[in-house]
């Protein structure tokens, strides 16, 4: 600040002006009676420069505080509300200024959370357990819980014997299939309203059925798009790595380059062809696990359209529609003498590792009873968008 010359009434500072206070910007400005008002000669405004002990606050000088801290190494002073440190990362300030474990249960409902190892809530029924990932799942073959169903791990017979009516050559020959991995299914297709929520879009091309209708016109590429997506939502592993396509999600996704991590991976996944068969049985060895319209949308009761998901009786295990309303996309690779190679019996198949058609089993609101099927397999190019789909995901 300048040198300060007092020229009766006012006092010049050289680069400021300390005016009187019946005029100027600092007219009837005290500054509370322990400073005096100054205007700076270029910005034209007017602050207060406060006595000693003393700071502004506004166009006042008010006692200058002294923070209260004490043991305090955190948040605000109880004095003067002056902060007494940060917390690092991790990390909040607690109630007594103390920094504390910042506690993260987002996307967790149950189980301790990553961070601290606090509690982030419970399941509340015996017949469910929390999951690593925080989620609570069913523990009960054949009790579903929020729209998945626990597969235990077991072995099967895979395919339809000789004697099967309307057998197709592909289906055999029967073979034994062990599943290692309990694994999670959704109790139905994947509906519009969720394809809707995740992707934004609707590509189904019957627009007259409701949200809780499949989703259908979709191709294979669209659906592991969304398996990613899903995981993606749910701070989950993505179990596909997914390069080089063209287009969009549901709109005209193609020429993908995919790659599936492994049977391991945590996120949301498309069954295998031998998961998606074993579910489907749920125990029985028979065509089709109840009569065709007890359980099915084809096309003697469909009207040819879809139907709303899970309005028809579920399989053994909780799963409904696995037979009629839309063919269910898989993972694998279609090999129509596939089922020769595992002829002395197959465990965790993947399927034929390379291939120009995806496999798709279940069958559709098109189809005749004698399509009813277990065992039937149908393939499509991945490109080509007809089917629906429902996922699948491993217990952690």
């Amino acid at each position: 600040m300048g040198h300060l010359f007092r020229v009766g009434l006012v006092t010049v500072l050289l680069g400021t002006c300390v005016a009187c206070s019946d005029h100027g910007p600092c007219a009837g400005i005290d500054c509370g009676g322990h400073g005096y008002c100054e205007v700076d000669d270029e910005s034209g405004n007017a602050s207060c420069v406060c006595d000693d002990g003393y700071v502004a606050d506004g166009m006042k000088c008010v006692k200058e505080c002294v923070p209260a801290c004490g043991d305090r190494i955190c948040g605000p002073d109880p004095v003067c509300g002056l902060s007494c440190g940060e917390c690092g990362q991790d990390q909040r300030c607690g109630y007594s200024g103390q920094c504390v474990c910042a506690q993260n249960c987002t996307n967790r409902v149950c189980g301790p959370d990553p961070v601290c190892g606090l509690s982030c809530g419970g399941c509340g029924e015996d017949w469910l357990f929390c999951d690593t990932n925080g989620k609570c799942m069913s523990n009960t073959v054949g009790r579903c819980f929020a729209d998945w169903c626990l597969i235990p791990a077991g072995t099967f017979a895979m395919g339809s014997p000789d004697d099967e009516p309307d057998r197709e050559p592909d289906e055999g020959p029967v073979h034994n299939v062990t599943i290692t991995r309990p694994f999670y299914m959704k109790k139905t297709l994947v509906t519009r309203g969720e394809w809707k929520s995740l992707i934004g879009n609707n590509p189904s091309k019957d627009r007259a059925c409701s949200d809780h209708c499949p989703i259908q016109t979709l191709n294979w590429f669209d659906a592991v798009w969304y398996a990613n997506a899903l995981s993606k939502s749910e701070g989950l592993e993505t179990c596909y790595t997914i390069t080089d396509c063209t287009g969009a999600a549901g709109v005209d996704l193609a020429d993908c380059t995919v790659t599936f991590s492994s049977l391991d991976c945590n996120g949301y996944r498309l069954p295998t062809e031998a998961e998606w068969e074993y579910a489907a049985r749920a125990g029985t060895t028979e065509a089709r696990y109840g009569e065709v319209d007890d359980i099915a949308w084809y096309l003697d009761n469909s009207r040819w359209n879809p139907h709303p998901v899970g309005m028809k009786t579920p399989n053994a295990w909780g799963l409904h529609d696995v037979l009629g309303n839309e063919y269910e996309l898989v993972w694998d690779y279609y090999g129509e003498d596939y089922y020769s190679t595992c002829e002395e019996g197959c465990t965790d198949p993947l399927g034929p590792t390379t291939g120009i058609e995806r496999a798709a089993r279940g069958s559709c609101y098109a189809s005749p009873a004698k399509s009813v099927r277990l065992a039937l397999r149908v393939h499509y190019p991945p490109d080509i968008r007809l089917p629906g789909f429902r996922l699948v995901r491993s217990v952690p």
